[in-house]
């Protein structure tokens, strides 16, 4: 009963998690790696949008055109990855 207890709860927290990086094949992709990395780990995506965000660049907060790139994972929802001048900003699930 206890463990089943401690497994729900870590399943319920471990899902508000946001993402800090995910797994192309045996790879590891993470926020500060290169679009060239991305490219050469995980091939082209899907899809890829653009839109104006607030990020920080160089320690200032500027609205800058980020590219997402949106790659669809065989389980579960599909990630999008934020680049921003040549650089992985931000991972999301969607």
């Amino acid at each position: 009963m206890r463990r089943s207890l401690l497994l729900i709860i870590f399943m319920v927290l471990s899902s508000n998690i946001p993402a800090d990086s995910f797994r192309c094949g045996r790879s590891i992709i993470k926020v500060g790696d290169s679009s060239n990395k991305l490219i050469r780990k995980c091939g082209q995506p899907a899809r890829k949008y653009s839109s104006r965000e607030v990020i920080s660049d160089r320690g200032r907060q500027v609205r800058a055109g980020v590219s997402n790139w949106v790659y669809v994972r065989s389980r579960g929802k599909d990630m999008i990855v934020a680049v921003y001048s040549g650089v992985v900003i931000k991972l999301q699930i969607d």
